[in-house]
């Protein structure tokens, strides 16, 4: 690490330790003009730390899919999910679908690389709030009680709090609050209708429900893929936004490769 004045400057290595990312994942950063450098009369990069945190704070950072793949966020996401799942017994696995599905649905919708990414993580996190609820109520066999049920509709309000805590995450957190929201207006924490919620949020909803629905290691029977299928049809316009289960169906054969049968 090499100073200049009250600038510090980093070697490549240096960066992509400190980003998390490989060295040339990080070159391609550079070559990109994406993060600023000056060179040695050696002809090596330095860069400048600020420069770096700069790029953190922006969307940019999560724009590329092979940066996305290795950066922080998504191994910051994952050791969520995985606390999540030693808490809740039913939901191993169930973010992982959730969020593969979402993926296939929003190509379908021609999201943008920058879009998708963002959809992905929210998607992997959209029932982080779990993790505030009581395990003897989201571990509970059987069928909730409406005190119980209650206590399970915060998730989403907790899931949006501990997301927006995170600085690189704040973004996703309306995502995860709006989840459980149903295209009619009888949805939760809300009560938001049609435009009033995020496409991501009705994508990831259908994702969800469709997972839950087909899944063994879940709160209710499993039902068969058509079966699924069918309810989500039936239920376009009520619970569904139209125009995501129209893009669903362009591409429900890959979204079923994904689903915990």
């Amino acid at each position: 690490m090499e100073k200049n004045g009250d600038d510090v400057f980093l070697t490549t290595t240096e960066a992509a330790r400190l980003l998390n990312v490989s060295l040339s994942t990080l070159k391609k950063f550079i070559y990109k003009g994406e993060i600023k450098t000056i060179k040695t009369p050696g002809g090596h990069y330095r860069i400048r730390k600020s420069d770096l945190f700069s790029l953190l704070d922006s969307e940019n950072f999560m724009l590329d899919a092979d940066k996305f793949e290795k950066s922080i966020i998504k191994e910051f996401s994952r050791g969520f999910i995985i606390a999540l799942e030693k808490k809740q017994r039913f939901s191993r696995g169930h973010s992982f679908s959730v969020a593969r599905i979402s993926v296939e649905i929003a190509r379908a919708l021609d999201f943008s690389s920058f879009q998708i990414n963002r959809l992905y993580i929210a998607a992997l996190l959209h029932d982080i709030g779990m993790i505030g609820i009581e395990e003897c109520v989201i571990n509970k066999a059987g069928h909730f009680s409406a005190e119980d049920y209650s206590i399970i509709k915060r998730h989403p309000l907790l899931g949006e709090e501990i997301i927006s805590a995170v600085r690189h995450l704040r973004g996703i957190g309306i995502i995860i609050r709006q989840h459980h929201e149903r295209f009619d207006g009888n949805g939760y924490p809300d009560g938001l209708a049609q435009k009033e919620i995020y496409t991501e949020a009705g994508i990831i909803a259908l994702a969800e429900t469709l997972d839950c629905m087909t899944a063994r290691n879940s709160y209710r029977k499993p039902v068969s893929k058509q079966e699924a299928f069918a309810e989500i049809e039936k239920n376009s316009g009520t619970q569904f936004d139209p125009d995501v289960v129209k893009a669903f169906f362009r591409v429900s054969r890959k979204c079923s490769v994904y689903l915990q049968t």
